[in-house]
């Protein structure tokens, strides 16, 4: 079921765009600002308890709905209470079309407007800066709205769709927070993103140069000289640059996209998209195993 809810979910929210319109955040703001008004009383609210409280509210909210779901309509309520929340938590906007309204923007000014609202910061005046800012924001993007989404849900169900969502509105957004509970938030995301921006890296080596991600991979933990679980997701990033801008993957099928002044992105879009069939392809052989088993 899991699997399946899934498949069902992105093929819904990639062919029905209006879905996107239920993601709504905007009772993030007004939930956490009464909790920190009406519990900030609580010893260590500040800090642990505050964190723990803002997560483990909506948590227990979907684990009453799922409950009434499972009483009302069997596994049936679970598995439609399972792509409801997919649909809900991908997202908050489809990486792809952000994606195409920079490509195919009618003009200069539009195109300006799109790229930033892409990068979610001003379009740097060099052109190599800008080409680096375009391929770590469809990359980051991709993991934030889609691929982390995707496995922690595979992993803990709803919950974990639901709490990385959490984790990374309240890390990404202004939602009033205190210094150490955005700490903490910013914590989780990194620990929950870290597996998700491992097993991407991995899927990019499966889907072009296997001997170049590994070695961008490998150069930029000799460089750092941390270890696996420490500094943060840039080795995904480096990785999906070093694809992009040193062309490994314009030998297979992909060069006759590369023309223009968007190449980085289409090609980082398209990278994507491979990476997101080598989930699937993975995800669908767990499903036949487990239909078989």
């Amino acid at each position: 079921m899991t699997i399946i809810s899934i498949l069902i979910a992105f093929t819904l929210c990639h062919f029905l765009r209006e879905l996107r319109r239920l993601r709504r955040f905007e009772w993030v703001a007004s939930f956490t600002n009464l909790c920190n008004d009406k519990l900030k009383m609580l010893p260590g609210w500040n800090g642990p308890t505050g964190f723990l409280v803002i997560l483990g509210l909506p948590l227990l909210a979907a684990y009453l709905v799922n409950g009434l779901m499972y009483a009302a309509l069997g596994q049936i309520g679970l598995f439609l209470f399972a792509i409801v929340m997919l649909i809900y938590t991908f997202g908050p906007r489809d990486l792809d079309v952000d994606v195409r309204k920079v490509i195919l923007a009618e003009d200069e000014e539009r195109q300006k407007q799109a790229l930033e609202a892409l990068l979610d910061r001003p379009i740097p005046d060099d052109p190599a800066e800008c080409q680096t800012c375009a391929i770590n924001a469809v990359f980051s993007k991709a993991m934030k709205r889609w691929f982390g989404i995707i496995f922690w849900f595979a992993f803990l169900g709803i919950y974990g769709a639901l709490l990385y969502r959490l984790a990374t509105w309240l890390t990404d957004n202004d939602f009033g927070l205190y210094e150490e509970q955005q700490d903490l938030m910013l914590r989780l995301c990194k620990v929950m993103e870290w597996p998700v921006a491992q097993l991407m890296t991995l899927s990019l080596a499966v889907a072009t140069d296997f001997d170049a991600v590994f070695s961008a991979w490998k150069k930029y933990h000799d460089e750092r000289g941390h270890g696996l679980f420490e500094g943060n997701n840039e080795f995904m990033l480096t990785a999906a640059r070093t694809i992009v801008k040193d062309g490994y993957a314009e030998n297979d099928g992909y060069a006759d996209q590369l023309q223009g002044q968007m190449a980085s992105i289409k090609l980082s879009m398209d990278l994507v998209w491979r990476s997101l069939g080598v989930w699937a392809t993975v995800l669908a052989i767990l499903l036949l195993v487990d239909v078989i088993a």
